[in-house]
């Protein structure tokens, strides 16, 4: 493929001599199978993560970049290579301190189409091992292994994985790290590992740092390896739930195994019944290949920031994800019962309003007016936006029609969508758009298909 970054050199998956083992026993340990047998069926999980993912791509795509400390973001870091990781560069941090921090910083404001090919490209070398795939984000996956992958095995599992990290480096031109475990959870912690190993490699030499280790948590030794990672990582703690897990003497996975379950669960309610079973490494849960995504956004970001103009700028940036998040719902089958308007202005605070749809709806005129009556709403406040964005939440399986008769302006609204719909698949989706949306042709580019937007959000 014209473009990418040779291969590098083949290289030991285990750590420098000068670092422990991260997965908490001997290297080269057989653990013995347990002898529950419904245990010796559990399969291994492998979780996938690319490193620097949007800075990666810049780097592959443009020679002068590799080797160079490079971001990519508006307003705030999104992605950042790990040259400018050396630096004290992260992501979410705000572009002006990370000019301070790294002078000679590339700033790129990113193209997300090109991002989500190479994520596509990515799933796709997935669903060669296994079709039981779960894209958390373009740059986040879990496998499921199949079943003739020996979980005990000490190579089997490794080898699988290096193939699937050399294809992804030889047909996308991208790094990935690796993590394997019996169960989501432990796996995800992994690669984290996987990750952190990376990370100080990277501060150690100079030019691009080699990659990183492919982590495998052998079944029997899921406890001992959680112990010494931070709390933080558990499912659903965010920054709230840490820090009180924190004050609570409970900072690392193995003091929150030997808490008291009961305790857990008092201070923290369900979440924490569940916290106490995945830091003991009671983890058996599996991709989640079959759920169904429960919202759906749109959203991009604005740099500089944009002000409304005479002609509703804001409002017609509005209709058009809307209109093109409306053309997704309809695609998946699925209503809304929710809608939020997200708006972030130019000293980066935020605000959001909630509409509740009755009953759920998919077509663009009801969608399109609860999002100008929510945007009203927010917009309190004589400053530009630096991000909008519409998600639809709640959603639901579009029921057969039961009603004997319809209303018809309802009726003539849905084989209006319905006929939009066909000439966007066949022309393009700006072949058929909202009137109001012509006014952004004076701010924004476009091709046939869709306006030059940013996004900050793999999951957009």
């Amino acid at each position: 493929m014209d473009g990418l970054c040779p291969p590098p050199p083949n290289l030991p998956i285990q750590p420098p001599n000068d670092r422990q083992p991260a997965l908490g026993f001997p290297e080269n340990s057989q653990t013995p199978p347990p002898t529950n047998s419904a245990a010796n069926h559990r399969p291994l999980v492998l979780h996938l993560d690319v490193d620097a993912f949007f800075a990666a791509i810049e780097q592959r795509d443009d020679p002068r970049l590799r080797g160079k400390p490079v971001a990519v973001g508006t307003g705030v870091v999104a992605s950042c290579s790990y040259e400018a990781r050396r630096h004290g560069v992260r992501t979410a941090m705000r572009l002006r301190e990370a000019k301070a921090l790294c002078p000679s910083l590339r700033v790129l404001p990113g193209d997300y189409r090109r991002y989500e090919v190479a994520g596509r490209q990515i799933a796709g070398l997935c669903n060669d091992i296994t079709r039981r795939v779960e894209v958390a984000a373009l740059d986040d996956l879990y496998l499921q292994i199949p079943d003739i992958i020996d979980p005990y095995s000490p190579d089997q599992p490794i080898r699988l994985a290096d193939n699937l990290r050399a294809r992804v480096r030889a047909e996308v031109g991208l790094e990935v790290s690796v993590g394997m475990a019996r169960g989501r959870f432990i796996a995800g912690v992994a690669t984290h590992d996987a990750k952190e190993c990376r990370r100080e490699l990277a501060a150690r030499c100079q030019g691009t740092p080699p990659p990183s280790p492919t982590r495998l948590v052998p079944p029997g030794a899921e406890r001992g390896f959680l112990a010494p990672f931070p709390s933080s990582l558990l499912p659903g703690a965010g920054s709230l739930n840490a820090r009180r897990l924190a004050e609570c003497g409970l900072a690392t996975l193995g003091d929150v195994a030997l808490a008291p379950r009961r305790l857990l669960e008092g201070l923290f309610g369900a979440p924490g019944r569940l916290w106490s079973g995945l830091a003991a490494g009671d983890d058996d849960t599996l991709p989640r290949v079959d759920k169904p995504a429960a919202t759906l956004s749109r959203g991009t970001s604005l740099e500089p920031p944009l002000a409304d103009r005479p002609g509703g700028h804001l409002r017609a940036l509005l209709d058009y994800l809307v209109t093109r998040a409306a053309l997704e719902l309809r695609a998946r089958g699925r209503l809304a019962s929710g809608l939020r308007v997200h708006v972030r202005y130019g000293d980066y605070a935020a605000a959001d309003g909630l509409a509740k749809l009755s009953p759920p709806a998919n077509d663009d005129a009801t969608l399109r007016a609860a999002a100008h009556d929510r945007l009203t709403r927010v917009l309190n406040r004589r400053l530009p936006l630096r991000y909008i964005g519409v998600e639809f939440t709640g959603l639901a399986p579009a029921a057969p029609q039961l009603q004997l008769f319809t209303e018809p302006a309802a009726e003539r609204g849905r084989k209006l969508d319905a006929c939009a719909d066909a000439i966007r698949a066949r022309f393009g989706f700006l072949a058929i758009r909202p009137g109001a949306t012509l006014v952004l042709d004076e701010q924004f580019t476009h091709d046939q298909e869709n306006y030059h937007l940013r996004t900050p959000c793999l999951t957009r």
